[in-house]
């Protein structure tokens, strides 16, 4: 058998230098509950800036027995370091370090004394511990003295602080160390002061709630605590207290250590728990004689119970963080590269967003903590995944990575399925709407007989489908509002600031002209990238440069204007109508060296295009081609539905999925 070795002061410091000044000093509090303390106070001498002179540590506990000294401070052998943990998990009544963390007081100060006063044999003694910093493998004690009356505890008195413990640091470390521990023992008055008041935690709780069960005979009352951060080295617990408030065991939730931020403690309070047996045999469970177990019906009720109301206390709060955790995939540029404004690569992004939603809600941690290479691998396999239709054999994979529950496992297959096909039925009722509205417009542009004019057809038609011009564009204004309206909007998108009607000025002569379409393109930052002027013309008007030179006056003022300008933002000009004529055709040719389709004039980050609409249906129908033919929807049926006359026509373009958001409208 070897020889322990004793460590000297120097030694001491060796073992316990992962204490900081912080950690010591909730260490002092902690040996404070361990003495069965019921009230605990923190006084700190602080100076006008923050720095600190004295801290003071009084508790109510039952004191230090003279006759334990030599246990409780020497001597300190190598093997002590094994201590740092508190073995017994299953219960929060010892949680200091086994008295070694006395000693750590060198990590914030030169000199550390314990007055402390204890019962022994129904008589009160009184005595004073003093250790120095460069002596800890020593002490100092006086003879105790015997008092004629007098409460126990124990008084700890720390001089000559160092310099960077600031109190506010020990305050919030104090906060996050102790807040379940007071929550768990709301019952037993447990109580921690700094200088005389209650410790504030508030900023902490971010959820309190209260609940109540009962089954059989037996009443249950829930106190569940959702945290802001971390408790340190506490987890996700929960408390199991009889009908005193004490605590008789815990365990970790079935939500503990998900990966999502979801701190949060359960503490179920009940009679069922005043003799109870929650031990287990070799993973067995060893069932006892007298008292209740957990093979009781009453336990898994609740159990059952508590289990799903934690996941639906989760709910929102994942939603939140699922949303972020999105955000963050944006911002490392982890998704395939898609082409937003094709609704192919569109509606992929949208599916595999659902994918790793679910993914996420079911166990974040597989994806939280992901380098950005290994994020992007991950979330394009899950893309083939996707695309493949591999539904079960992601299942499967999820369940070889990740140990999931039968639940989750059901949870998961079920959301994939809903999600999946919910997706497509909007997909195909949407792609059928579009495909009805590109019907409808056909008709209004070239069926002479259905009289559809710019004002009275063309226009209130494209208000409702500028997605014809391309995704993700916001209409400002359609057709009334004057250019100083519009700009009164674009400011409020762009800044956010609502300006009266009427107060925006702009010094023009164009000032009071309307524009047909007036949108602009968000990115999901809020930021406005791209603004697109429409110019539409009646079916029967020939598109000159008569036509052309108002859409220049257009840009004109908006270049000349400083609040429409701004280097960041592109933008494009557009002048429709069912054909134009040969001075239009020679600016198409001088500008084709730009290299883009239907190109007239570009300047800065303007452009000024023309188009027919036959080049808009082409557009249409390339873009939509593959998902038509992948969902092999029924065209010759589609456009059999469509309206017959004008009316009609702008009917059921009110009615349909397609139909766009309306126009800004400001009071």
């Amino acid at each position: 058998m070897s020889e322990k070795i004793i460590l000297g002061s120097n030694g001491i410091k060796r073992v316990l230098r992962k204490f900081s000044p912080v950690e010591a000093i909730a260490e002092y509090i902690w040996n404070g509950y361990d003495a069965d303390a019921t009230k605990i106070d923190v006084q700190i001498d602080a100076n006008a800036i923050e720095g600190i002179n004295k801290i003071t540590i009084i508790d109510n506990g039952c004191g230090i027995d003279f006759r334990s000294l030599d246990k409780k401070f020497k001597p300190f052998y190598e093997s002590n370091k094994m201590l740092y943990k508190n073995e017994n998990n299953n219960s929060s009544l010892i949680h200091g370090k086994n008295g070694i963390g006395r000693l750590t007081f060198f990590t914030f100060a030169r000199v550390a004394k314990w007055t402390t006063v204890y019962n022994d044999d129904n008589r009160t003694f009184k005595y004073t511990i003093e250790i120095a910093e460069n002596g800890l493998d020593d002490y100092a004690a006086s003879e105790p003295k015997e008092l004629q009356d007098g409460s126990t505890g124990t008084v700890v008195e720390f001089d000559d602080i160092n310099e960077e413990v600031l109190a506010s640091e020990i305050i919030e470390f104090v906060k996050t160390d102790f807040a379940w521990f007071i929550e768990l023992n709301q019952k037993r008055n447990i109580q921690l002061l700094f200088n005389g008041k209650k410790l504030d935690y508030s900023n902490l709780l971010k959820d309190k709630e209260y609940k109540q069960y009962r089954y059989e005979g037996y009443e249950f009352d829930i106190v569940f605590c959702r945290w802001e951060k971390k408790l340190h080295q506490e987890y996700s617990k929960y408390y199991y207290l009889n009908s005193n408030g004490m605590e008789v065991y815990k365990e970790n939730t079935t939500l503990n250590n998900k990966g999502d931020d979801f701190f949060h403690s359960v503490y179920i309070s009940s009679t069922l728990f005043d003799n109870f047996s929650f031990s287990k045999s070799n993973g067995q469970l060893r069932l006892e004689v007298v008292g209740k177990n957990r093979e009781d019906e009453a336990f898994k009720y609740i159990k059952r119970e508590i289990d799903k109301y934690i996941r639906e206390k989760r709910n929102p709060f994942i939603r939140v963080s699922t949303k972020k955790f999105l955000d963050k995939l944006e911002d490392k540029e982890a998704y395939p590269e898609y082409n937003l404004n094709n609704p192919v690569d569109k509606y992929k992004k949208e599916c595999l967003d659902e994918l790793l939603s679910t993914v996420y809600y079911i166990e974040p941690r597989l994806l939280g903590g992901l380098d950005n290479k290994q994020i992007k691998v991950v979330v394009r396999m899950f893309d083939i995944l996707m695309e493949n239709g591999e539904i079960d054999s992601f299942v499967e994979i999820m369940e070889n990575v990740i140990d999931m529950t039968a639940e989750e496992r059901d949870e998961l297959a079920d959301t994939l399925k809903y999600t999946s096909l919910s997706r497509v039925n909007k997909t195909v009722q949407l792609l059928k709407d579009r495909a009805k509205s590109v019907a409808n417009l056909k008709k209004l542009v070239f069926n002479e007989d259905i009289d559809a004019g710019e004002i009275n057809a063309i226009q209130p038609f494209i208000e409702n489908n500028y997605w014809l011009l391309g995704e993700k564009y916001h209409l400002v204004s359609a057709e009334e509002p004057s250019f100083e309206e519009a700009l009164r909007r674009f400011t409020f998108l762009l800044t956010g600031e609502r300006r009266k009607k009427g107060t925006v000025k702009i010094d023009s002569d164009n000032a009071k002209k309307q524009m047909d379409i007036f949108a602009v393109r968000q990115m999901p930052d809020g930021d406005i990238k791209r603004c697109i002027v429409v110019e539409l013309k009646h079916p029967k008007i020939n598109l000159s440069m008569k036509e052309l030179n108002q859409v220049k006056k257009y840009m004109a003022t908006i270049i000349e204007e400083p609040n429409f300008k701004a280097d960041n933002i592109d933008w494009e000009f557009y002048l429709i109508g069912n054909k134009y004529n040969n001075d239009i055709k020679r600016e198409i040719l001088n500008a084709k060296s730009h290299g883009e389709r239907s190109l007239v004039y570009y300047v800065d980050n303007c452009k000024i295009y023309v188009k027919t609409w036959r080049e808009i249906f082409t557009d249409f129908e390339i873009n939509y081609d593959f998902l038509y033919s992948k969902l092999q929807l029924e065209q010759e049926r589609i456009i059999a539905s469509t309206g017959k006359t004008r009316e009609e026509i702008l009917q059921q373009e009110n009615a349909s999925s397609s139909k766009m958001p309306q126009e800004v409208v400001l009071d």
